[in-house]
Formats: C-alpha cells, sequence, structure tokens
C-alpha cells in the first residue's frame, strides 16, 4: 500500500460538515441521554452519556433541551466528568423544574452560534467512521473482506471532499488540528490521537495483503481519494 499520511487524515477530512441523522425525532435534534440525578430544587440535573452511537461528543457550555408537548426546556451544560454531564435549566421561572429520567435532546439549530458547532458534529462522524473501519480491519483475515472495508471506508470519506472547501474557509485554524486544536475541540482532539496508532496499524495490515489483487486495488483507491482530498 502507498505511504498514506495520518496527519492528512486528521488535519485534512476532519474539517468537513456533512451529517446525516439516521432519527426519526427530526433531521435537526436527536436524545443525548436521560437524567438521572436531580438537586432538591429541581434546576440542575446530571445526565449519563450512552456510549454507543455518539452523533456529538458533548462539551461545557453547549445548550441541550427537554420536551415538554410543543415547549422546550432549554438546558445549559455546566461541566463535563466522563459520562456524567451536569446541566442547568437556562430560566429564571423556578416552576421549570427538571424530571428524572427524562431524555435529553441536543439540537443543531439551539447551538448554531456556538464555534465548530457544525465541525463539532462531522468530528463525531468521523470518529464513528473509523473505529468502524478499525474493528473491522482487525477482524478479518480475509482478503476479500479486507477490500471490501477498504473500498467502504474511501466511499464513505470521498462524499465529505464537497464540505471539506468550505469548512476550510471557514475555519483555516482547523488546518492545524493536528498539532494545535481549539480548546473548544479538545475532547474531539482527545480521541482521535488514542485512535491515531490502530488507525495506522489497521493501514500496515492492509499493506501486508498488498499482494491480493483485489486488496492492492482497494488500497490504491484509498490513497487516490486522499491525495484528493489533499489537493
Amino acid at each position: 500500500m502507498k505511504k498514506i499520511s495520518i496527519c492528512l487524515i486528521f488535519t485534512v477530512i476532519i474539517s468537513c460538515s456533512t451529517f446525516i441523522h439516521g432519527e426519526n425525532i427530526s433531521s435537526d435534534e436527536w436524545p443525548v441521554g436521560k437524567i438521572e440525578f436531580i438537586d432538591k430544587n429541581r434546576v440542575e440535573g446530571i445526565l449519563i452519556q450512552p456510549v454507543t452511537d455518539k452523533k456529538i461528543f458533548l462539551n461545557e457550555n453547549m445548550l441541550l433541551f427537554l420536551k415538554r408537548g410543543n415547549i422546550q426546556v432549554i438546558l445549559k451544560i455546566t461541566d463535563i466528568d466522563g459520562k456524567y454531564v451536569r446541566c442547568a435549566v437556562v430560566d429564571d421561572n423556578q416552576s421549570v423544574g427538571i424530571k428524572y429520567s427524562e431524555d435529553v435532546f441536543y439540537s443543531n439549530q439551539l447551538n448554531k452560534n456556538v464555534k465548530y458547532s457544525d465541525a463539532r458534529i462531522i468530528i463525531a462522524t468521523l470518529i464513528k467512521l473509523y473505529e468502524n473501519f478499525i474493528l473491522k480491519i482487525e477482524s478479518t483475515e480475509d482478503p476479500r473482506l479486507l477490500s471490501e472495508e477498504v473500498i467502504a471506508f474511501s466511499k464513505s470519506l470521498e462524499k465529505l471532499i464537497p464540505e471539506i472547501k468550505r469548512i476550510n474557509r471557514k475555519y483555516p485554524e482547523l488546518k492545524k488540528f493536528n498539532v494545535s486544536p481549539p480548546l473548544e475541540l479538545k475532547n474531539e482532539s482527545e480521541i482521535l490521537r488514542l485512535l491515531e496508532p490502530r488507525l495506522r496499524d489497521a493501514f500496515f495490515k492492509i499493506k501486508m495483503y498488498n499482494s491480493d489483487e483485489k486488496v492492492k486495488k482497494a488500497a490504491d483507491e484509498l490513497h487516490r481519494v486522499l491525495k484528493k482530498m489533499e489537493n
């Protein structure tokens, strides 16, 4: 397999903003957890983030909401400790209280003015894409399956290319994401850093099967996509 720059992957394709939602709630919103603890005044609560199928990594100062019929009760994230997220009601009306076991939702619309909100969504998408790709490559020794996974990975990345230019123009500083990520994207950066050696190992494994014609063809296609992104 031709040499592929890990820095290229994490610096360039991190800067895109297309996301396809599979929820039947709205294309703009999705659940992020349930209220597990509430304070005595019912104005602060703690939710636990699910560990699977993350569509976004929550950060301090993000806005979330509860659904009360047609009414939204807005919450602001005040602290995060691992999977535990503390949030408070953004309303002086003390009658608006948090209820135990309520579903908490994230909304693009609510957070549209938060810096990097669009980039943050795609980073979560990419992390999920990387994780799935790594697991599939790690779990097979079949050249046919390896080639299929590489091709699928390449196609997923190539779909992002039209948005790369737009986001790079909007956030030119993200071109240095791999070296000096913005503070607002610290959590995502740390997760990507942990994934980097496993992704490198996945590429090395693919290279080991380069004598197989289908694997070599798939690897060449991935290299083409990465070069297209670089250009």
